[in-house]
């Protein structure tokens, strides 16, 4: 073989060669990579959270360049705005949309890295899984995707209601204490509201609570600043009277509403309340008797289970049988322990009434009528004209007879006394608080 041909085959060979080093060089670029990140685990309802990409060329020599992704934002996500668009890459070739990002053309350097950040809203709670397209480049081909979750947190109103002790029956200035709170994750941006229900013969006379606007008509507070994630508004006190007819048992409620929650199991509070008579009045001896004439006595026992019921006083308001008294003893007190009712009667009487002035005894017309007759006898003997003096004798006595009621005088008076029977006597305490309690003793009268 010549030496040119030689010189050809060389030549050919290293053609070969080159092409094959070049397109197995060219097979060998590995595609872009692509990652994903939020600036944060968690962001509120309505508030913003970065998301960063970033973009690297592992090949170690090799410019990659066409490098392009698209994303398109989960339904619970928006591109702010503003948007606030930074980063390493080249932003010019980023294109934004409410819903979308999208990188076209970009180059990465062999061997090293970009990033691209983004502002984005949330606008749906729970976690939110973003996801890209797959990244693509002219020299590495195609590569994959990035996912990255960001949990939407919203706030979540509570309320608390709470009181100390029994409620008494009646009480003025009874209190209950509300609070409202903020367990969820995220700052409230809304008016926060607060109701209240009560039951009959339970009356609110005072609403009040630092910062709260509050009214009895409606009974309800509201106040529109921010209830921060995880703290509590200052307390609320609702200060109620309680009636004489209010129900042993009860519940009262109260509802927070609004702050741009969306959780509304957890929005009542419900607070079981038990109250008790203020003052409390039985007898030991509920059933006693006595002849009429004379005094019965029984034995009440008073309970009082408000410190603040003042002096009780007691009397006989019902039942009470005509001709009869009852007194106390103690007359009044003010504090728990017994006491004494006595009811005294009144025996069945005859009496003659006095005389009236100038009125004579039956006897002294009588008497009066013999004198004027002996007188009239004796003149008539000894002077004539016998018949004319009797006559005027006898007119004299029919005139006294007639002054003096013909000697009959004033009717005897009867005093039935206290009738006979048996009788409900109702004894009432009454507080100066107000509270009132009542007993009944059976009286028999013979």
């Amino acid at each position: 073989m010549s030496s040119s041909s030689n010189t050809f085959v060389s030549r050919v060979l290293c053609a070969i060669l080159f092409v094959g080093i070049f397109a197995a060089g060219a097979a060998a670029q590995s595609p872009p990579t692509l990652t994903k990140a939020f600036s944060a685990a968690t962001v509120g309802l309505n508030q913003s959270v970065t998301l960063t990409f970033t973009i690297t060329n592992p090949n170690p020599a090799t410019d990659l360049t066409g490098v392009s992704f698209s994303d398109d934002m989960p339904a619970g996500l928006l591109i702010a705005n503003p948007d606030s668009l930074a980063g390493s890459c080249d932003t010019s070739v980023v294109t934004l949309s409410a819903t979308n990002i999208s990188l076209v053309g970009t180059v990465i350097l062999a061997n090293s890295s970009c990033t691209i950040s983004i502002d984005v809203l949330a606008t749906a709670a729970g976690d939110q899984v973003n996801t890209t397209g797959a990244i693509t480049s002219v020299e590495g081909g195609t590569g994959g995707t990035a996912t990255a979750t960001v949990t939407v947190v919203v706030p979540d109103l509570t309320v608390a209601m709470s009181h100390t002790g029994n409620f008494f029956r009646p009480q003025t200035g009874a209190t209950y204490t509300i609070t409202v709170s903020n367990s969820g994750g995220a700052d409230t941006s809304a008016l926060i509201t607060v109701n209240f229900n009560l039951p009959a013969g339970i009356t609110a006379s005072a609403l009040a609570g630092l910062n709260w606007n509050c009214t009895l008509a409606p009974l309800q507070c509201t106040r529109g600043d921010t209830l921060f994630a995880g703290t509590a508004f200052e307390g609320i006190t609702l200060t109620v009277n309680v009636a004489n007819n209010a129900p042993a048992s009860f519940t009262a409620s109260s509802t927070v509403s609004g702050g741009n929650e969306s959780n509304t199991a957890n929005d009542t509070a419900s607070d079981p309340t038990q109250t008790v008579a203020a003052l409390v009045l039985g007898a030991q001896n509920a059933n006693i008797s006595v002849t009429a004439g004379g005094t019965a006595s029984a034995t009440l026992n008073v309970t009082v289970n408000d410190p603040s019921s003042g002096t009780i006083s007691f009397a006989c308001s019902g039942g009470l049988p005509s001709l009869a008294s009852c007194t106390f003893n103690p007359a009044s007190v003010s504090a728990s322990g017994p006491v004494t009712v006595m009811i005294a009667t009144t025996a069945k009487t005859m009496t003659l009434p006095p005389r009236g002035p100038g009125s004579l005894p039956p006897i002294t017309p009588l008497l009066l009528c013999i004198g004027v007759g002996l007188a009239t006898l004796v003149l008539s003997q000894l002077r004539g004209g016998r018949r004319k003096l009797r006559f005027a004798g006898a007119l004299a006595c029919l005139a006294l007879l007639a002054v003096s009621g013909c000697g009959v005088g004033p009717s005897p008076q009867h005093n039935p006394g206290t009738p006979t029977g048996t009788f409900a006597v109702v004894v009432t305490a009454t507080a100066t608080s107000g509270a009132t309690a009542t007993s009944t003793v059976n009286l028999t009268v013979q």
